[in-house]
């Protein structure tokens, strides 16, 4: 599958930073992962990244991401 890079761009765009911070923690584990693997193989390796620390702030014990909180 090829995407053409406008639309490529238009995604990257439009799930930015801002967006991870705001939706992240909605996504279920899988979701979340596949999301980050599309921006990875988009070229955006610290996009996918904010995505997985974004959602990870939602997670409980157990789950996928979860994490220690400080």
């Amino acid at each position: 599958m090829t995407i053409a890079d406008e639309i490529a761009a238009g995604f990257v765009t439009a799930f930015d930073y801002y967006c991870a911070h705001d939706v992240a923690t909605t996504l279920n584990c899988g979701e979340v992962n596949a999301l980050a693997e599309l921006l990875a193989a988009m070229d955006e390796p610290d996009l996918a990244a904010t995505w997985i620390d974004a959602h990870a702030d939602g997670d409980d014990e157990g789950d996928m991401h979860y994490r220690e909180r400080t």
